[in-house]
């Protein structure tokens, strides 16, 4: 049974931040004034996109960044 070795913790930072800046400068901006608009408060709105972006980061973006840079993680 082969042991997984794990990313080091800065190149995993430069992972979540490529992942998260542009999820953060796309849907906070489009969404936030549709939701106001709608009448969610800007707590409420703000924690609903807080949740999606986190979902999207955690099943979507990182998953894919990790596979694209997997042989850089693992040096």
């Amino acid at each position: 049974m082969t042991k997984h070795k794990e990313p080091k913790k800065w190149k995993m930072a430069i992972i979540v931040w490529i992942a998260i800046v542009p999820l953060i400068f796309t849907i906070m901006p489009f969404f936030m004034p549709k939701l106001i608009a709608l009448g969610v408060s800007e707590v409420m709105a703000e924690l609903l996109l807080t949740t999606v972006l986190v979902i999207l980061m955690v099943y979507i973006a990182q998953p894919l960044l990790m596979n694209l840079f997997r042989n850089w993680l693992n040096k």
